[in-house]
């Protein structure tokens, strides 16, 4: 058996996403590195990023021993552990990525390094059209975080599925963020500032969550028309960094319908305006069944059979009958993985044995597509927008295409 060594830079590591993939390499480390075959691929964290001093500050915290302002530095370091072998990881904010990870692919050898970065891969269709031109014009292997996918609950969930003969579904996505007027420090700072603004980050939670396209079409497979609506509910946030107002101009809470080509019906909410009384956290998607019910989250799940509770009768209502309905539902075990870390493994596999990855940038930009398609809906008041108007890969748009991304309807409620 033999052990090379893979440098993995980390563009954004300082930030919370970049440092998301920082924790998932070092859970990679700390379990021996990637098997790959008879061999083991070890991942060597390089940070890069902009500030000197945050960088450094961030190494001393975390034990980051490899870290630089130049991407032509990080890359020759990359060179140096293996010449054969590298990965270029992307987790800056999702409003600067297009220009960003354009400029970075001409420093890159295609021939050696893999191009893998958060999601979305850019702030609209548009942009990520062009980076995934780019990606396939200079034959870079790609691939993009689609980490729900690999969590212990949606793992469990793909596998039982079938089982329960799907036929609607109502997924459930929030938290509480502060919007930082509170004496409660932890309340305060809870996302980036840049979430809150169009130029910085591209959209809202439509955008953010962009993760509801891909897991609705790992559940249900294709969407034959989909609706939705959108509100912004805090229009005034606090600036954990500086005290300032910031004045939001993207929705904070998106409603969405999806009708499935395999008859499911599935609506979801997406909010930053919500207390959890969730069982399994923020992330709660419950699958109704000719044969049971699935409720899940990203690290826990639960079954429910036919006819395996009481059957309720009006009577039993008005008599006050109490049953415990939560004590009828059955818990499998679930074996815990970091789901960056199984993704961030695959992807390099991937590379080694020069397969194809399943989630590449092409993939993911028909996930933006259907985004797109949400922000029309929704500026629509719900209309419903059909399969054959999303945007998919590779589908151009006219040359006066601007994304929809609601001013008029927000600026109304403001």
């Amino acid at each position: 058996m033999a052990e090379m060594m893979a440098g993995v830079i980390l563009h954004g590591v300082t930030g919370r996403m970049g440092d998301v993939a920082h924790r998932a390499l070092r859970d990679i480390i700390v379990r021996g590195g990637v098997s790959v075959a008879d061999d083991t691929v070890m991942p060597v964290p390089i940070g890069l990023g902009r500030d000197e001093a945050r960088l450094a500050e961030y190494a001393r915290a975390t034990g980051l021993e490899a870290w630089h302002t130049s991407l032509p530095e990080a890359f020759e370091r990359a060179r140096k552990l293996n010449p054969c072998l590298q990965v270029y990881h992307n987790a800056v904010a999702t409003g600067a990525r297009h220009g960003i990870l354009l400029a970075a692919l001409d420093e890159l050898d295609p021939a050696t390094t893999g191009v893998f970065c958060e999601k979305p891969i850019a702030a609209d269709y548009s942009q990520g059209r062009d980076l995934v031109a780019a990606l396939e014009r200079r034959h870079f292997a790609s691939g993009v975080v689609h980490d729900m996918l690999q969590t212990p609950g949606f793992r469990k969930a793909l596998a039982t599925l079938p089982l329960i003969r799907p036929t609607s579904c109502q997924m459930l996505f929030g938290y509480e963020v502060g919007d930082g007027r509170s004496d409660n420090p932890a309340f305060r700072g809870q996302r980036p500032d840049f979430n809150w603004r169009l130029a910085d980050a591209g959209g809202g939670i439509i955008l953010d969550m962009c993760h509801e396209a891909y897991i609705s079409a790992a559940l249900f497979g294709a969407t034959e028309r989909l609706s939705a609506v959108a509100r912004l509910l805090v229009p005034e946030r606090v600036s954990a960094d500086t005290g300032e107002i910031i004045r939001c101009d993207v929705e904070d809470y998106a409603a969405i319908r999806r009708e499935h080509t395999s008859g499911v019906v599935n609506n979801s909410v997406w909010t930053w305006c919500r207390r959890v009384n969730s069982e399994f956290g923020p992330l709660e998607i419950a699958i109704e069944g000719e044969l049971g019910t699935l409720v899940f989250g990203l690290n826990g799940l639960k079954v429910q059979w036919k006819e395996s509770a009481p059957a309720l009768r009006w009577r039993d209502i008005l008599e006050g009958r109490q049953v415990d309905w939560r004590s009828h539902w059955q818990y499998p075990d679930l074996q815990p993985r970091n789901a960056f870390a199984v993704e961030l493994e695959r992807f390099i596999r991937c590379l080694v044995q020069r397969e194809a990855y399943p989630y590449d940038a092409a993939h993911a930009l028909d996930w933006l597509g259907e985004v797109e398609a949400i922000y029309q809906s929704a500026a629509a008041q719900g209309t419903p927008i059909p399969h054959n108007q999303f945007l998919h890969y590779p589908d151009a748009v006219p040359p006066d295409w601007r994304p929809e991304r609601l001013q008029r309807l927000l600026g109304a409620k403001r």
